[in-house]
């Protein structure tokens, strides 16, 4: 069974959900009990935009295996999707319950306290999630954008700074740039 599960993961990999998704049921067909399959087929229906499907799959992951934070900030993600902000906060806030060092949880509430316009509270998520993991790009960006809105220019450009310095993704760190510019900032050598 680890085989089908490996095989599905190796076709999602290549983008070939089609393949991927008859390998993740065979496997629950199986073993129904499957944490792991059912969270890749939440994943490989969440990546063809079919939440619904997505939803369903993790909350029965999680009912098999409550305490994996991974779970939890997966259907976290799916929530946001579907604009479900309150309910996927819920979520995060489970992952750190299942594992307190989770940064990428404290960072996504970050983010939808700066939406929801709790910036106070969101500089707090933000600065956990930096404390816990000091690389994490978004938690910089996330402070970045809250000291722009304050007008505090420099404590806002050494952030974007440290954001772009640490941003893998193409797309993220394309993000941080536009966003840099939109306020006015200008990039020294």
């Amino acid at each position: 069974m680890a085989a089908r599960v490996n095989l599905g993961v190796a076709y999602q990999e290549q983008g070939r959900l089609e393949m991927a998704i008859p390998q993740y049921r065979e496997v629950i067909a199986l073993k129904p009990n499957d944490p792991l399959a059912r969270a890749n087929l939440a994943c490989a229906f969440a990546e063809q935009g079919k939440i619904e499907a997505a939803l369903m799959e993790y909350k029965e992951a999680i009912r098999l295996n409550p305490v994996d934070a991974e779970l939890h900030f997966a259907l976290g993600g799916v929530y946001e999707q579907k604009g479900r902000p309150d309910l996927a906060m819920g979520e995060y806030r489970e992952a750190l319950k299942a594992e307190p060092a989770f940064a990428p949880a404290e960072t996504r509430i970050g983010w939808i306290l700066f939406d929801k316009g709790r910036k106070e509270e969101a500089m707090d998520a933000f600065n956990r999630a930096l404390k816990l993991n000091p690389e994490d790009a978004q938690a910089y960006f996330g402070i970045g954008r809250i000291y722009a809105e304050r007008e505090k220019h420099e404590l806002a450009t050494e952030h974007y700074a440290q954001a772009l310095k640490l941003e893998k993704d193409p797309d993220r760190k394309n993000a941080i740039v536009t966003q840099f510019y939109k306020e006015g900032g200008t990039m020294d050598g």
